[in-house]
């Protein structure tokens, strides 16, 4: 594993009012090899934002000197610029005064930082205590659905619940997937004007290391993936995107609502439609 820089930012996170990032947060979020740390208010935070895939917009690949056991590169597509729909959720939610931490992994060139618990990602994830961990992600343009919510295996996640406030959220704009319990392909497809129908997600995460770590911890956890337009506007660079600004509202939104339940994320059952 390379060396790894590590920066706590608690600079400003706009240019422009959840637009374009401050010059000095744009240049840490397309780095390489770069973990990037805020937060807001003291553990235990309500939730931690988790980007493990983060790239600048445009610049598509990752581990690009990951071998595997014969010596071959392992690379894997990164997540470009879903860092910024995620600061906006981050804005959102210490806006309204609960306390959250976002972790960036910035362009990882050896390591898949979600799959191995022992990555710098994951240590600092699991550092301090958070009710929730909420991990985002890029997919690509040709998914079938516009947003895919899953659990992997945690069995503490109410994925259901979720998604059907995050799409509430969106006025069930975008077709979202939330996996319909853990460990499963089988998903509640919410649509058009709230409609609820059966589908399968194209990527669970079920392999995903720092979801069935998070259960360990006694934290439910999640898994986002999110179309380009929410991450991308034709012709920009490591902008906020208009569908990305309203999901980033919807997620923190979701989170303020979920987490003031009586007993907190894990009281909300998955609901089996």
């Amino acid at each position: 594993m390379p060396m790894i820089q590590y920066t706590t930012y608690d600079g400003p996170l706009w240019l422009r009012p959840e637009r374009s990032f401050y010059p000095a947060l744009e240049q840490l979020v397309t780095d390489k090899d770069h973990l990037l740390v805020l937060s807001y208010g003291q553990p235990p935070y309500t939730v931690s934002l988790g980007v493990p895939h983060q790239t600048g917009t445009g610049d598509w690949r990752i581990c690009e000197n990951r071998r595997d056991a014969h010596g071959q590169i392992k690379d894997r597509p990164g997540d470009d610029n879903t860092v910024s729909f995620v600061l906006v959720a981050f804005d959102r939610l210490r806006q309204a005064n609960i306390s959250s931490k976002v972790v960036i992994m910035a362009h990882p060139t050896t390591h898949d930082p979600n799959k191995d618990i022992t990555s710098p990602y994951c240590q600092e994830i699991f550092r301090q205590p958070s009710a929730l961990l909420f991990e985002c992600h890029a997919c690509s343009k040709y998914r079938r659905l516009d947003l895919e919510l899953s659990a992997g295996r945690n069995y503490l996640t109410p994925t259901v619940c979720f998604g059907r406030e995050i799409a509430k959220r969106l006025q069930y704009r975008y077709k979202l997937g939330a996996q319909n319990g853990a460990n499963k392909k089988e998903a509640i497809i919410f649509e058009a004007e709230g409609k609820r129908n059966a589908g399968i997600l194209q990527l669970p995460a079920r392999k995903t290391a720092s979801l069935i770590e998070a259960e360990r911890h006694g934290m439910p956890a999640l898994h986002l993936e999110a179309k380009p337009f929410f991450r991308q506007i034709p012709g920009e660079l490591n902008t906020v995107s208009p569908a990305g600004h309203a999901l980033g509202r919807a997620i923190a939104g979701a989170i303020r609502t979920l987490a003031y339940k009586e007993s907190g994320f894990r009281s909300l059952s998955f609901q089996h439609d």
